[in-house]
């Protein structure tokens, strides 16, 4: 921490790091993870995770909203800044998460209709943020003069996912909300186009980094994980889709075809995620024998993206019915618990001497 740091709840307002939504995502991914266990224990700390969720982004809003209003200045820096500005999205994809918990478990805290209808908004809401905070990143990143390949990182993934995130939900709403039903679809199709081949571009000049360059300091190793993401969320977008179109007749589609496809397409993405995992993982191991892996913010990019496995993991099992993906699943499973643990304990210590709100950039 800088010596002339002092932890104030105005420096802490001013220098409040946008990637702590992260931790919010790593913490709403877990009773959607453990969704396709059926045992005693995953109710309770299904519960438990969604109101953690809920009160700590409850908290980080406050100093993230103050800040553009206050601190306009620490915004404009954030948004200039080639890796920062890309974890913007992590707050209302945050919605979109808890919007996809309430269509979960959908009497947990209300009424059934009532979460619906609740899930609706939100999802609105985190669609429209995402949105908004995926245009003025990519203005500034396009304006930008200074970005350097070494400035490349699999951070740089987070706008995709944000855009992949919303058809998760909004073809799930479809179903329950036929009426909406064309905005629903053209929403959520549209996001999967968009945030499919931003993927493929952004996929492609990460990897080019990674190629040609050396690898990223130490503090940003654990975004390498991040890379497991997109294909593990397309996978459940396909779930999606399969799920919505054997219920209901969209765009004249036929339902057995679009099963077909959509099985085939599950495993086929899982299968990159699953694979990705397992190279992620040696590289954390390669940082951790041959460099170093202190503890930084951006270790909550190992809850997300292993939740999302889980969740891949999952539907992949479901649409296949293969043995060896549900053990998948359930070592991803443990993993994710264990992982998640571990990251808020290191969090909690810096939280208690106060450096880890001290500023990055």
């Amino acid at each position: 921490m800088s010596e002339d740091f002092k932890l104030t709840p105005r420096s802490l307002t001013e220098h409040f790091n946008p990637a702590w939504f992260a931790a919010v995502m790593g913490t709403a991914v877990i009773p959607l993870a453990l969704s396709f266990l059926k045992s005693g224990w995953v109710y309770p700390l299904s519960y438990a995770c969604i109101v953690f969720s809920v009160v700590v982004f409850c908290m980080f809003i406050v100093p993230w909203t103050a800040k553009f209003f206050l601190f306009p200045a620490s915004i404009r820096k954030d948004f200039n800044h080639p890796i920062a500005s890309n974890f913007f999205p992590t707050m209302p994809i945050a919605l979109i998460l808890f919007s996809l918990n309430l269509m979960k478990y959908p009497t947990m805290f209300f009424s059934e209709a009532f979460s619906l209808q609740f899930a609706y908004y939100l999802w609105f809401l985190g669609a429209t943020g995402i949105y908004v905070m995926g245009f003025i990143i990519l203005v500034h990143i396009f304006r930008h003069q200074e970005i350097k390949l070494q400035h490349a990182n699999f951070g740089w993934y987070i706008p995709p996912v944000s855009k992949l995130i919303i058809p998760i939900a909004g073809y799930e709403l479809a179903g329950y909300f036929p009426e909406h039903a064309e905005l629903l679809l053209t929403i959520s199709t549209a996001s999967f186009g968009i945030g499919f081949f931003l993927f493929i571009f952004v996929g492609a000049a990460v990897y080019h980094r990674y190629i040609y360059h050396e690898l990223p300091m130490s503090r940003f190793a654990a975004t390498f994980f991040i890379g497991i993401a997109p294909a593990a969320i397309i996978s459940v977008i396909l779930f999606k889709i399969m799920h919505l179109f054997s219920h209901h007749q969209f765009m004249g589609l036929d339902a057995t075809t679009v099963t077909t496809l959509c099985k085939f397409g599950i495993v086929f993405t899982w299968g990159f995620a699953a694979w990705w995992f397992i190279m992620a993982i040696i590289m954390i191991l390669y940082y951790l024998t041959k460099v170093e892996l202190p503890y930084a913010l951006s270790w909550w990019a190992f809850t997300f993206p292993s939740g999302a496995l889980c969740v891949s993991s999952g539907v992949a099992w479901k649409a296949s019915q293969f043995g060896i993906i549900y053990n998948f699943y359930i070592f991803s499973v443990i993993f994710l618990l264990l992982i998640w643990f571990l990251v808020f304990i290191r969090t909690m210590q810096g939280v208690m001497t106060g450096k880890i709100f001290a500023p990055t950039h």
